[in-house]
């Protein structure tokens, strides 16, 4: 037979030790910051105007506030399109009670995801960069995906440039590059760009009675153009009386070269 008033003694002293303990427990404030996770929305969709986290103060046993608490804040999106207003929800273990949510309610914009190609630009002193690829992909809200023009990075040296994609106005946060970074393959020294007269010098016995085009495009170091005032020019075929089409050879300084090729149209006289 059990011994019903031993058990029951047992019982009622593991019970007044549970609360003595229970008393002595001191009871804390904390504040903290925790993750907001964002639920309920689609895999092609994303939320604009959520934080990343969210403040919370909270007071408890010391136990469960201490330290690392099992504490999480979450915005529940199902079923929001377009403009949202929801609440910050906050996940307690019993006992423990929330003083602040900050922010409390969230207001923002719920968007579809977007994809676009950007171009690569790296930006170096003294050096044009040419990398690879030359162009990435741009993943996010469709808004922010749309005003993006270029995929910007800063040469300093390395192999390899971390991008950021960029609008008129800077950078756009929320906007991920694919890949990140690019592998730098060549730095060379940049080019300009300059408009020059161009001018035909025919053999003695010869004459110029018209020719076009009258100026060329060429791009170069910045050197060379600074001291080129014209450039001359004579048919692929040489010259002979009456009219001669077709591509043009320009004389031209080391490192410079036509924007493409020069077709000319000349007409030549005797003398």
């Amino acid at each position: 037979m059990r011994d019903w008033p031993a058990l029951l003694l047992s019982f009622l002293v593991a019970l007044a030790a549970w609360y003595s303990l229970r008393e002595r427990t001191p009871v804390v404030e904390r504040a903290l910051s925790v993750p907001l996770r964002v639920v309920g929305l689609g895999q092609d969709q994303v939320a604009e105007g959520a934080p990343k986290e969210v403040f919370l103060r909270l007071r408890g046993p010391a136990p469960l506030v201490e330290g690392t608490p099992p504490v999480s804040a979450y915005l529940d999106l199902s079923g929001a399109e377009g403009a949202f207003s929801r609440e910050v929800r906050v996940a307690v273990p019993q006992g423990v009670e929330v003083l602040e949510v900050r922010p409390a309610r969230v207001e923002g914009q719920v968007e579809a995801l977007f994809t676009r190609t950007l171009p690569v630009e790296v930006l170096a002193q003294g050096a044009w960069v040419r990398t690879e690829p030359a162009f990435v992909e741009a993943r996010g809200p469709r808004s922010r995906v749309e005003e993006a023009v270029v995929a910007l990075g800063l040469d300093l040296g390395g192999e390899a440039v971390p991008l950021t994609a960029f609008g008129p106005q800077g950078p756009l946060p929320g906007v991920d590059l694919s890949p990140s970074q690019v592998r730098v393959v060549a730095r060379e020294a940049p080019l300009f760009r300059k408009e020059v007269p161009l001018v035909v010098k025919p053999p003695p016995g010869l004459k110029v009675l018209d020719y076009a085009p009258r100026r060329v495009e060429v791009v170069g170091p910045r050197e060379a153009l600074e001291g080129l005032e014209r450039v001359e020019a004579r048919p692929q075929g040489g010259f002979r009386p009456g009219e001669v089409v077709g591509p043009w050879v320009l004389d031209l300084p080391p490192g410079v070269r036509p924007l493409g090729q020069v077709l000319g149209r000349v007409r030549l006289g005797l003398e």
